[in-house]
């Protein structure tokens, strides 16, 4: 399918306040698209959207918890509001919870698999009704190696991300039979160089990191666009 060139799309990007998502937004603003930015973090939106406008682009933020579905619907109306419709949907916000499933308590568990797996889901959601108006568009979905190879002391954030795939599969599944011109993409890093493993809780004494080699986030947004 023969989408918009990039210079000419108005992008959402969610979890762009650092990492991958950041990146991305940075490389999308770079190449004229129109972005607008969004997580829970706020001060790293706002330095986002300041470094994307003094080179010359243009960009809005947007606060946002994916777990909500109404601030994930939020995103994608601010977006059509500001910029009049929506082309591509890039979903990246992520938590983990480091531990043995047993040391895990129900609540870490289930906001884990409300992020990265629900929260994708709704930003489907949110988006798919502003693309099908367009007659085209993107979903692009990051997720992870651990889709495809669960490890150890990673329950949830496995758990979560099996989900995914299979939430994307069955979509795309559903779009082609329908006719729809709309790309659904799942990307799987490896480890990247994000401050991910700063930020996630853990049961284990001892501060996470990831098995190496370790990749810079702008290779995964170069992937994406």
């Amino acid at each position: 399918m023969q989408l918009k060139p990039i210079s000419e799309q108005v992008v959402a990007v969610v979890g762009a306040s650092s990492g991958i998502g950041r990146e991305t937004a940075l490389q999308f603003a770079q190449r004229g698209a129109k972005v607008v930015v969004a997580s829970r973090s706020r001060p790293g939106l706002d330095t986002l959207v300041e470094e994307i406008q003094q080179a010359g682009g243009s960009a809005i933020a947007v606060t946002a918890d994916v777990a909500d579905f109404e601030q994930v619907k939020a995103i994608a109306d601010k977006t059509v509001e500001q910029y009049g419709r929506l082309d591509t949907w890039v979903h990246s916000s992520a938590t983990s919870v480091f531990g043995t499933f047993d040391q895990l308590t129900p609540e870490e568990f289930k906001r884990v698999i409300e992020v990265n797996l629900v929260g994708q889901a709704y930003g489907a959601m949110a988006a798919l009704p502003h693309l099908k108006r367009e007659g085209r568009g993107s979903l692009i979905h990051i997720s992870s190696g651990e889709a495809r190879r669960s490890l150890p002391y990673q329950s949830a954030y496995s758990s979560s991300k099996h989900g995914v795939e299979g939430f994307l599969d069955a979509l795309r599944l559903e779009l082609l039979h329908e006719g729809h011109n709309i790309n659904v993409t799942q990307i799987l890093p490896a480890v990247i160089n994000t401050p991910f493993y700063n930020k996630s809780r853990t049961k284990l004494g001892v501060k996470p990191t990831g098995l190496p080699p370790y990749y810079q986030p702008s290779l995964v947004a170069d992937a994406i666009l």
